[in-house]
């Protein structure tokens, strides 16, 4: 019985925190549902059309685009080459790289409201890449210097 009073203790102290916690103070990092591209066409125009900047575990396509109101201000997808065979780990991949653009999301909208842009991308592993040897800092460390050489691009 001390179990279960236990655990509804640990729920009242989970809540109360929530309450005591002022919304707007900590930062809201999801991924809202309307920045992922799902159209296959969308997703196409962005990798043929679009700027390819590669690192050494991932490749950046980018695409601008006029910013307006009804769209979000960054449209994004995430793919993994078939060359990486066992869907396990194509899974894996496109996990820790929507991750790195979750944290990285609000960085990237600022980097891109300097050139006054909303861009189209697509985040998409290089096939080279042992799959099941990459980690989420490997990952993000690649975004981190994509990021770079996009806001140089976009600045100049």
């Amino acid at each position: 019985m001390q179990r279960g009073a236990g655990a509804s203790q640990s729920a009242t102290r989970n809540k109360s925190f929530a309450l005591l916690v002022p919304e707007g103070s900590i930062p809201h990092f999801t991924l809202p549902k309307d920045d992922v591209i799902k159209s296959s066409r969308e997703i196409g125009d962005v990798l043929r059309k679009g700027k390819r900047y590669t690192g050494n575990h991932i490749s950046v396509f980018y695409k601008s685009r006029p910013l307006s109101e009804a769209d979000p201000k960054v449209r994004i997808a995430f793919t993994v080459s078939k060359r990486v065979s066992r869907a396990v780990d194509r899974n894996r991949l496109k996990r820790l790289m929507r991750e790195v653009y979750r944290l990285k999301r609000e960085r990237l909208i600022t980097v891109l409201e300097a050139g006054g842009t909303g861009p189209s991308g697509g985040i998409s592993c290089s096939h080279g890449s042992p799959a099941a040897t990459l980690s989420l800092k490997d990952i993000e460390e690649d975004f981190e210097q994509l990021l770079l050489r996009i806001s140089s691009d976009v600045a100049g």
